[in-house]
């Protein structure tokens, strides 16, 4: 006698998330508008994960409190990395169509 187990369908679950660093010595801030809208606080020196974000198009704001200049890097969605030098500190601004995790980081 062969007895078997069916495996049970669940329907297809599709998130995605934001990984972040941060390797200044101020606080930065990630501002997602789009489908949904998010803010991720990222301490000074700290990387880790925000999520899950809907799939879709996002307007992408990187700040940060320092004074100087600063690299901030957008990475997700199909795209190349992308680094935005900033002389103010102030921060940058990017679109992207966020379908897979999306990499956020900020170095001076």
């Amino acid at each position: 006698m062969k007895i078997e187990k069916h495996a049970v369908n669940h329907p297809y679950k599709f998130s995605i998330g934001v990984n972040y660093y941060n390797t200044t010595s101020y606080t930065c801030t990630i501002e997602l508008s789009g489908p949904t809208t998010h803010t991720i606080t990222v301490a000074p020196g700290t990387t880790g994960s925000y999520g899950p974000i809907t799939p879709g198009q996002y307007t992408v704001g990187i700040y940060t409190t320092g004074p100087g200049t600063y690299n901030y890097r957008l990475d997700g969605g199909g795209s190349t990395p992308t680094f935005i030098n900033n002389a103010n500190g102030h921060g940058a601004v990017y679109s992207i169509n966020a379908q897979t995790n999306l990499t956020v980081g900020i170095t001076n």
